[in-house]
């Protein structure tokens, strides 16, 4: 099996939501400065760069992440490209074949804005009908 890593790595270019806490990396212990060994402190909002939203994040009953099983999360899937004007919708997702896939992962252009820290409000984000579609074809 081939394993394609697609997390996007933690730095300080990275776009934070507005109103929720930035990256940052703070040093707590150092060799260099006589310590047992190299600690930092990572300081982000759950939102912060590769990351699942779990039902909880829009239910408050939901399912936290720490709940999903790493199956969900690993395996097969299909890698699409769209690019809507607004919020990925059932309309963009019809003229794709899911049905043998488990994952499906969207390319879309929101792939220019990492690298810069300043969030952009016109990223592309799923639709209720786009997440309607992916639910109802499994």
């Amino acid at each position: 099996m081939k394993l394609i890593d697609v997390s996007v790595p933690l730095d300080t270019a990275l776009p934070s939501y507005p109103n929720n806490l930035p990256f940052s990396l703070e040093p707590v212990k150092r060799l260099a400065r006589g310590d047992s060994s190299n600690v930092s402190a990572l300081h982000m909002s759950a939102h912060s760069g590769t990351h699942v939203d779990a039902p909880r994040h829009f239910f408050d009953e939901g399912t936290g992440t720490e709940a999903l099983p790493l199956e969900m999360l690993i395996g097969r899937a299909r890698v699409i490209e769209v690019r809507p004007r607004g919020g990925i919708t059932a309309e963009d997702l019809g003229a794709v074949d899911v049905s043998e896939d488990v994952r499906v992962l969207i390319k879309t252009p929101n792939s220019r804005l990492w690298g810069n820290p300043e969030f952009h409000k016109d990223y592309i984000g799923i639709a209720e009908s786009g997440a309607r579609f992916l639910v109802d074809h499994g």
